[in-house]
């Protein structure tokens, strides 16, 4: 997905409006049942004083929590009369924590999402949060690590539920911690999650540099394949712009590689789109699974119900007669006979005034001449390359869609 339109803006980061895996309220530190994740500490059952007084300055606000958990006879909890007594902008309290390790050591660090009201406020925004993971030393706490200060936006939001999971997610022994973010510009939000872990003394991200990014996505962590190590699930899909295009709602996989989590399987969900079912007919036949590749264009064709993206286009007409062109091409790659394949050809011209009729047309003339697929193709080719451009224009679907490749149309 393109990110040149976030750059263009100078909105910082929105923290998710989504809810949060097990984001409910304060329990023990047992573990919850996905394992090697934690949730809230609960609240100690006294404290050492009330607490202290907010801080001018939101840099201060950190420091200002880990010298107050040092005084607490319990420790390792979130200190939720502090929050209270703070009213911490859009976070609610029950929200604000979760314990476990972070890091190569045996101690549960403490992770919290804190917020303070932008003093003076933005045009977009009032309120300002961060991360920040405290960590018990020398019978205190210290400010192991915190994210810079960023703005809450849109105005008005109601609620910021931000952290993810906190435990051993890799399976390595040590610790690590999510949370979530989102990107936020004219044309939508990006939402995006990263992932840090806790070595040497600091904190580095083992997610990709600029995170785990998917449009209007929500974020769960969790073993989804039974191997011993957490994935993260990224599901969204789509800013209904025009630039990024049809949008088809999916689930990446991010699993873990043995260094860093990157991208394992990305699982598009249904689309109502004829363009999408296409595509998945193209992805068959350029695994070499030529028989389920003609199955799904024919299906494609006939299906009914399937919508147009460009609606006031010849769209339609223009993808059935290149799903027919292509069933002849799979038909005829599988071993199939030369008169199944004459026939899609020929639906295909059929359709008239497309592109694709055409382009049936010369991969026909060309296979009829020697009855050899890879003469058919070079027709092909030369008519692609004597019609660059309309082929290229039609084939825009946006930035989040597959670009236009014409040495994929008839590649053998």
């Amino acid at each position: 997905m393109a990110k040149a339109w976030i750059a263009a803006t100078s909105l910082p980061f929105l923290l998710l409006l989504a809810a949060c895996e097990d984001g409910g309220g304060a329990s023990s530190k047992t573990p919850i049942s996905t394992p090697g994740l934690a949730t809230a500490a609960e609240t100690p059952a006294a404290t050492a004083g009330p607490p202290p007084e907010r801080p001018a300055s939101f840099d201060a606000y950190a420091d200002t929590i880990a010298t107050y958990l040092g005084e607490q006879p319990g420790a390792a909890a979130c200190p939720q009369e502090l929050l209270a007594a703070w009213a911490m902008p859009l976070i609610a309290t029950e929200d604000a924590c979760l314990s476990g390790n972070t890091d190569d050591d045996a101690d549960d660090e403490l992770v919290m999402a804190i917020s303070a009201r932008l003093d003076p406020g933005t045009a977009t925004s009032d309120t300002g949060y961060r991360i920040a993971v405290l960590d018990p030393s020398d019978g205190g706490y210290v400010v192991a690590f915190q994210t810079a200060s960023y703005e809450a936006v849109p105005l008005g939001t109601p609620v910021l539920k931000p952290l993810l999971a906190v435990g051993d997610l890799n399976g390595d022994g040590g610790g690590e911690f999510a949370y979530q973010t989102m990107f936020c510009g004219p044309e939508g939000c990006l939402a995006t999650a990263f992932v840090y872990k806790g070595t040497a003394g600091d904190y580095d991200t083992v997610s990709p540099r600029d995170g785990i990014s998917i449009g209007e996505g929500t974020f769960s962590i969790s073993d989804s394949d039974g191997d011993g190590t957490m994935e993260v699930l990224a599901t969204g899909g789509g800013r209904g712009t025009a630039e990024s295009g049809p949008e088809r709602p999916r689930t990446e996989v991010w699993a873990w590689d043995g260094a860093f989590y990157a991208l394992s399987t990305t699982l598009p969900a249904d689309s109502p789109y004829l363009y999408h079912r296409v595509v998945d007919a193209d992805a068959a036949l350029e695994g070499g699974d030529f028989a389920a590749a003609e199955a799904a264009y024919i299906a494609a064709v006939e299906n009914p119900l399937a919508q147009a993206w460009r609606i006031d286009t010849n769209e339609l007409a223009e993808l059935r007669a290149y799903a027919l062109f292509r069933a002849a091409l799979a038909h005829l790659m599988s071993g199939g006979d030369a008169d199944t394949a004459a026939g899609y050809l020929d639906s295909a011209k059929a359709l008239r005034n497309t592109l694709h009729a055409q382009l049936a047309a010369s991969f026909q003339a060309g296979y009829s001449a020697k009855g050899e697929v890879g003469v058919g193709c070079a027709a092909v080719q030369d008519d692609l390359r004597a019609n660059d451009a309309e082929y290229a224009a039609f084939w825009n679907f946006g930035t989040d869609n597959p670009p236009y490749n014409p040495a994929g149309i008839c590649p053998f």
